[in-house]
């Protein structure tokens, strides 16, 4: 009686700790960046494949740096996919080295969906694939942004596009908490493992 009380008190600590550690790795408040990790990414951004031939990237760097708190943010992509088997290998090849890149540092694509329709305004682009990408913070998107591996990989990225626009979004409001859905799912598998434990 006593070892198996043990074990399920075991088991719900253990569940908690791995529950602490979601929370630490998704992170979403922490210090703004400093002047000089500003410059210093700047820098990176400047010799980066990803940036090259966009020269807007690094304007709008420098004041996303500028009004950086530190906390969570959303890129919005817009995105005019291009056809054909090619370009969706190289759609395919660019996840492969962005997921884990996003992973890595609490971020993830909270939303991806197809475009059926504009129903209000007057850009011509005819969007068909539409994407929100979750970042931990500014600083984990420059890490990110200026990794090696996605320098690599940007080539696929522009392989599998015709044109594309992304616009990054503070939060005002938001019904989004990983947060609680990893509380549901840690709770749910620590009472799973408290009521087996008990049965032995």
């Amino acid at each position: 009686m006593i070892n198996r009380q043990r074990l399920r008190l075991g088991w719900v600590v253990l569940v908690g700790l791995a529950y602490l550690a979601c929370l630490l790795w998704y992170g979403g408040s922490g210090p703004a960046l400093t002047p000089g990790e500003g410059r210093a990414f700047l820098e990176r951004v400047r010799t980066s494949p990803s940036a090259s031939g966009h020269p807007e990237v690094l304007t709008t760097l420098e004041t996303l740096i500028a009004l950086d708190d530190g906390r969570e943010f959303y890129m919005l992509n817009l995105e005019q996919l291009a056809t054909g088997p090619e370009a969706r290998k190289a759609d395919m090849a660019y996840a492969r080295v962005v997921l884990p890149a996003l992973l890595r540092h609490g971020s993830l694509p909270v939303y991806i969906g197809r475009v059926r329709g504009q129903l209000i305004g007057d850009n011509p682009r005819a969007f068909n694939r539409a994407a929100l990408v979750r970042y931990r913070s500014l600083r984990d998107f420059l890490v990110i942004f200026t990794d090696p591996a996605m320098s690599a990989g940007v080539g696929n990225k522009f392989a599998s596009l015709t044109y594309t626009e992304a616009r990054a979004t503070a939060p005002v409001f938001s019904l989004l908490a990983i947060q609680l859905v990893a509380a549901g799912v840690f709770g749910a598998l620590g009472l799973a493992g408290w009521v087996l434990l008990r049965r032995q």
